[in-house]
């Protein structure tokens, strides 16, 4: 019996819609809504990538992907040229290793993405203090919390498991 609803996207589209969905909301930076010390309220979409993918385990074409992504967000932000590829690659890692060690922290995509958010708070303040820049954790927490809030809406474009047959 046929149906209406589309059939579930291949993979490759699912990468590419994840690529896609990542870089069009990283646009949001350039609409300054600042919360003072907050920071920004638009969400660092670069955790949605990194928990996202990271049930694919070690992956060269999705460590260039988040790679390229960074930049773009170095690029829209002003920030120093490779400073959120490596903080989006040091979160993935880490959740890459994390997910090997604990089934529970996959149990829910928001639990996923709270455990990347960790690292991504992490990586970034080691980041900004290695530079020898104070660090202002307020400013990234709202972000990350955002990010990590929204990540169950686009999770599905994040999920690279094997198509069903």
């Amino acid at each position: 019996m046929s149906t209406l609803l589309p059939g579930r996207p291949s993979t490759r589209s699912r990468l590419f819609s994840g690529l896609a969905i990542v870089a069009g909301t990283s646009l949001l930076n350039l609409v300054s809504i600042n919360l003072g010390p907050f920071g920004s309220i638009w969400p660092a979409s670069l955790i949605w990538a990194a928990s996202g993918w990271a049930n694919q385990g070690p992956n060269a074409v999705i460590a260039l992907m988040l790679f390229g992504l960074g930049l773009w967000v170095d690029l829209l932000t002003g920030g120093p040229l490779g400073a959120w590829a490596v903080v989006v690659l040091i979160a993935h890692a880490l959740t890459m290793l994390t997910a090997r060690f604990s089934v529970a922290m996959a149990s829910t995509p928001m639990g996923a993405a709270a455990i990347t958010g960790l690292f991504f708070l992490i990586a970034a303040s080691m980041l900004s203090i290695s530079s020898g820049k104070g660090f202002n954790v307020l400013s990234i927490l709202v972000p990350i919390v955002s990010a990590v809030l929204t990540y169950s809406w686009v999770a599905p474009w994040f999920d690279l498991s094997k198509d069903e047959a």
